[in-house]
């Protein structure tokens, strides 16, 4: 498409003319959304994780994400997952894109502790372990093999795909599989909390490295063994996903630098998928001070841009939404990638006003306001 414009929805980082050529494609097609959940226990070390109220808790959040999505309640845990302080999930923001746009979800096991009370696709993964052990994953290349049959039966029936993840103390195992494979050298990951932990998350992950037996780069071309070494169970069912969909139609993948090591995974993976998928975000993500988006895809690919939401709670009644605007959250459950295909899907139809509207109505109804 000639000449095609991005909404003022919608902006770009890095290769624009590959943005919009894949945007073009899809532009008021038919899309499918899927949430990777599972844990690792990585989460339960203190500090790790603001995915949960408590450390323990993490390891509901993915299952009760997941149960949000389907069912508009959480039947694994009392309440909803919140952040310390009292911020709502992500969630919230994918269900509204997901109500507004009309887009079918599926919810993709890849491994969890704390199973959801939601009919799931089972990709035969387990809980991943502390990646401190140097043996996290289990089952990875069956985790691999069934995200990739699942990925190509997927873009048999739909025009384009997004793919997110749920899983708390992933960005650690993410920064963890990036050193491993040499795409990082240093700690640019996000977090949850205004505060990232970065002391604790490098520390883990040189642990973990050393614990494996693996230095920096070690991996470069086999990533799939860094997530068996030092990775988790979301990873190995996306990276699949990604790959079995990208070769037929354009992927969006939604989230922000947990799903960074799964597309540098299937860039190692499968290079000829490049140019057919893009990174779909939240405009929080891209302007966090205490991670680096932007260099991080920078070492994956110049040729895997990013589109982001603009999304904005400054003026939400709720503190609650409006603390993503103070640096909470940010990301996750693929609330950016659901918004940017909500509003590809509508053919920029559907507005930041709509979504923002709509996740009023929804948050709402979910912590019982009149």
């Amino acid at each position: 498409m000639e000449g095609f414009e991005l909404p003022p929805s919608l902006s770009v980082y890095g290769n624009e003319k590959i943005a919009k050529d894949i945007v073009s494609r899809i532009w008021g097609k038919r899309g499918v959304f899927t949430c990777t959940v599972a844990n690792t226990r990585t989460s339960t070390i203190p500090g790790v994780s603001d995915a949960g109220d408590t450390p323990e808790l993490t390891m509901f959040t993915p299952a009760a994400d997941a149960e949000i999505l389907v069912s508009g309640k959480t039947t694994c845990m009392k309440g909803i997952p919140i952040n310390p302080g009292g911020i709502p999930t992500p969630a919230t923001l994918t269900k509204a894109a997901l109500s507004l746009s009309n887009i079918p979800y599926y919810i993709v096991n890849g491994g969890c502790e704390v199973i959801p009370y939601v009919p799931y696709f089972d990709m035969g993964g387990k809980c991943g372990e502390k990646i401190i052990t140097g043996h996290s994953v289990e089952n990875v290349r069956e985790i691999y093999e069934k995200g990739y049959m699942l990925g190509e039966m997927l873009a048999r029936a739909y025009d384009f795909v997004i793919i997110s993840e749920s899983c708390a103390g992933g960005t650690t195992t993410a920064l963890a599989v990036m050193m491993a494979m040499g795409v990082l050298k240093e700690n640019l990951v996000s977090s949850s909390s205004p505060n990232n932990p970065k002391e604790l998350k490098s520390r883990l992950v040189a642990e973990a490295l050393e614990a494996a037996g693996v230095k920096p780069g070690d991996l470069a071309d086999d990533p799939l063994k860094a997530i068996e070494h030092v990775g988790d169970p979301m990873m190995p069912a996306n990276i699949g996903i990604l790959c079995g969909a990208a070769k037929s139609v354009p992927v969006i993948v939604g989230g922000g630098t947990q799903l960074a090591a799964v597309i540098a995974g299937a860039v190692k993976l499968h290079p000829e998928i490049v140019g057919n998928f893009f990174q779909g975000t939240t405009r929080w993500l891209m302007g966090d001070p205490n991670s680096n988006m932007k260099k991080i895809m920078d070492s994956i690919s110049p040729d895997v841009p990013i589109i982001y939401v603009n999304v904005d709670y400054s003026d939400s009644p709720y503190e609650g939404l409006q603390a993503y605007e103070w640096g909470f959250i940010k990301e996750g459950v693929g609330c950016g990638g659901a918004s940017v295909g909500a509003i590809i899907e509508s053919s920029g139809r559907i507005t930041c006003q709509d979504l923002e509207d709509k996740v009023h109505e929804i948050y709402k109804g979910i912590m019982g306001f009149e």
